[in-house]
């Protein structure tokens, strides 16, 4: 597997029809899976945060807004916001994640991306190196606007992601 080319045709946003996230590949080989903006409200003078279904606490009294350390209550994760639109999540496995994030709908939504994994290729095989030390490998192709992940071994397609491209240009038509 080649460590520093990835093949341009994976480059790009993917969707999967029926599911809300997004997933990137990048030019230099990190996949990052965005979730769908939730909404986001302050309660207890700013100390706690709603997110979504999630609930957080502020982890000190630095921090104005969604900017600084916020442990979630369910998890015990850590998520530090900075104000360069960076996320940085410490999980309770010690798990070190890192991401994008921001605000919408004049802050009353919040979106993130999270970088899980760098990708190698081969030009017939995509391997992912997971942050949580798994690693998994299929076969590909791309055609047109359409990657298909295959079954190393018996080349039967597992799942099909179109590029959102053609999704954008699909739903303004």
């Amino acid at each position: 597997m080649s460590e520093d080319i990835i093949d341009p045709c994976l480059v790009g946003i993917w969707l999967l029809p029926g599911q809300p996230q997004t997933y990137e590949i990048s030019e230099s080989g990190d996949y990052l899976i965005g979730e769908p903006d939730e909404p986001l409200h302050f309660e207890d003078g700013g100390k706690t945060m709603i997110w979504g279904e999630r609930k957080f606490h502020r982890a000190s009294d630095h921090g104005v807004g969604l900017i600084g350390t916020w442990i979630e209550t369910g998890t015990g994760d850590a998520w530090d916001f900075t104000d360069d639109q960076a996320v940085t999540i410490l999980t309770d496995e010690e798990m070190l994640i890192t991401g994008i994030w921001a605000l919408r709908d004049q802050g009353r939504r919040l979106w993130h991306c999270e970088k899980r994994a760098t990708l190698r290729t081969d030009g017939a095989h995509l391997e992912f190196d997971f942050y949580g030390g798994d690693m998994a490998r299929y076969g590909y192709s791309v055609s047109g606007e359409v990657l298909s992940l295959l079954d190393p071994e018996t080349w039967t397609e597992l799942t099909r992601y179109i590029n959102s491209d053609l999704y954008l240009e699909t739903i303004a038509s």
